[in-house]
């Protein structure tokens, strides 16, 4: 197996999207696609916004078809994945990385992708996803936002890489794939219904006036006021600060986990010590806001960040994980009841922490937006969630003045305490003794699922396990490319097995094939390489098997794109 993602090429990102909408009524296998209502829009920053609700910085927003799968279920507000200079094997990632069976964990940070690569990947997605609001109908293209996500220290943000990558998203239109994108889009005007010549170049250039300021690993307490102000004075955008847990101390977060079922969790102090203090906070925060009234742009903080914890029963690779959902939001809703009292109901506040179906309408309502969903989508059902996340918002009167109702939230706080939904029970503490390892069961002799219940396809952030119709019946088709081993689909899978692993997996190129040890095969103009021993075999089509015969008419049928 390989973990390097292959981002997808323009026109094939376009012409899946064109061809599985129109055979499928579906995005990159997202079915529950919502059609916005664009009589209802909300201000954000200076940009419209038909929803508050949106994806965090996270697996779901580092590769662009993640995106316009996001967009497609429903998302408005699309929080890239952060950038900071290190990327790919330098930030020694460990495999698998995530894990969300009940409350999250991963070992990932920042985009595997190199800075200046990120950037591309952001405004091919910006492209993409106009073009299917529009082709399709399905909002305003000038009513989603993009967000910058940046990290960890004012060196690595002033770097050439990533001072290239926030003048990009700035501004766009001097960067080769911004003009790569429109021109293609240009030249085949034929493809399309309802996009023409002057909605392409009616396309912005200016993809994002916002970014979030990450403070996690490493991330100097002392730097953080001077990153933002940079980021406001020198930079000039809207900026928001990533608060972490640890702003509560360290007393509060281990009694409130404890209260909640969560005490089997072992928290370091020392990270309290560390890390800004409250009242360190409250006074940057309202400097920043003097700071940013100058400039005439907003600042505001994000709640919040994930929170380390050590892994103890091998539930991921390493010695810290950073745990996020459900058992977070407790945090996540404390902190904006502190930050509230203590700045006033002024403070702008966007949300992160264990959003869901149980709480999103409530938050908003308490004046906090927009709301990012992250964890949620990696449990069953996945991006399909999205739609119903959606329509809860939506019911909701949007505010035409930004206000934090503190006593709403106030409500929030002491009712999360005794929710079921958040608490752990001692049946759900008894699954989690009973965890797999990330070792994992592997299932390398057997390619057919047992049950094609398709939940290794939902929960896939990366959107790299899919399905084709075959002389056997529909089986799962693992998309190399687009994986990066985060193995969350292994610890949902019921039978259990490794679908990243054990399951047929489409290669983009002989090389990649060779990399792996999966069982698999790749189209190479009329080659085809199969591999369902240990060998590779090249053969023609007359010479594969009458089942891999009939995988190779529907990968060309339905998923032409991988060819």
């Amino acid at each position: 197996m390989r973990d390097i993602m292959v981002p997808m090429s323009f026109d094939k990102l376009i012409n899946q999207c064109l061809t599985e909408y129109r055979t499928k009524k579906s995005l990159f296998d997202v079915k529950a696609i919502v059609t916005a209502d664009t009589e209802k829009n909300m201000e954000f920053c200076g940009r419209g916004l038909e929803s508050p609700l949106g994806v965090a910085a996270g697996p779901h927003t580092q590769l662009a078809q993640n995106i316009v799968a996001c967009y497609a279920g429903g998302a408005r507000f699309i929080e890239l994945k952060t950038v900071q200079v290190m990327y790919g094997e330098e930030l020694g990632i460990q495999k698998p990385c995530i894990r969300a069976n009940d409350e999250g964990y991963n070992v990932e940070w920042s985009s595997e992708l190199h800075a200046l690569e990120a950037m591309n990947e952001y405004i091919r997605a910006w492209f993409a996803t106009k073009i299917v609001a529009k082709e399709f109908g399905l909002g305003n293209p000038d009513a989603f936002q993009f967000n910058m996500s940046v990290g960890y220290n004012l060196e690595g943000i002033k770097t050439p890489a990533v001072d290239g990558f926030l003048n990009g998203l700035n501004d766009a239109s001097t960067t080769k794939v911004f003009q790569e994108c429109k021109q293609y889009l240009l030249d085949n005007l034929h493809l399309f219904e309802n996009v023409d010549a002057d909605f392409i170049n009616s396309i912005p250039a200016h993809v994002c006036n916002t970014i979030t300021l990450s403070t996690m690993h490493g991330c100097p307490a002392d730097e953080i006021e001077k990153i933002a102000a940079y980021l406001i004075e020198e930079k000039g955008f809207n900026t928001f600060i990533k608060c972490n847990p640890t702003l509560l101390g360290y007393d509060y977060v281990r009694k409130i986990m404890d209260d909640m079922g969560y005490d089997y969790l072992s928290i370091d102090k020392h990270q309290f010590e560390i890390d800004l203090k409250f009242d360190q906070a409250v006074k940057m925060i309202n400097n920043l806001i003097a700071l940013a009234k100058t400039k005439g742009v907003k600042f505001g903080v994000k709640l919040c960040n994930t929170m380390p914890v050590d892994i103890k029963h091998k539930e991921l690779p390493g010695n810290t994980m950073y745990m996020s959902g459900k058992s977070l939001y407790p945090l996540a809703i404390s902190l904006a009841k502190i930050l509230g009292e203590a700045i006033g109901e002024g403070l702008e506040i966007s949300f992160s922490g264990g959003a869901d179906k149980n709480n999103i309408d409530e938050i908003f309502e308490a004046g906090i937006y927009p709301i990012t969903v992250c964890t949620t989508l990696l449990q069953p059902m996945g991006y399909e969630k999205l739609a119903k996340l959606y329509e809860q918002l939506h019911a909701i009167e949007y505010p035409t003045a930004r206000k934090l109702n503190l006593a709403k939230i106030n409500e929030l706080v002491e009712k999360v305490r005794t929710d079921k939904n958040y608490c752990k029970s001692e049946a759900q503490k008894k699954k989690t003794d009973e965890h797999i390892s990330y070792e994992g069961v592997s299932e390398k002799d057997n390619l057919k699922c047992k049950v094609l219940c398709q939940t290794c396809i939902r929960v896939c952030p990366n959107r790299a396990n899919t399905y084709i119709e075959t002389s056997e019946g529909k089986i799962l088709l693992h998309i190399d490319d687009s994986c990066n081993e985060c193995g969350n689909c292994q610890y949902l899978c019921i039978q259990p097995c490794l679908p990243y692993r054990d399951r047929l997996t489409y290669f983009s190129s002989k090389q990649m094939m060779e990399e792996s040890e999966n069982k698999g095969l790749s189209i190479q103009g009329d080659k085809y390489l199969v591999r369902l021993e240990k060998e590779i075999v090249e053969c023609t089509y007359d010479e594969l098997s009458d089942f891999m015969k009939s995988v190779v008419d529907s990968i060309k049928k339905t998923h032409s794109y991988l060819i």
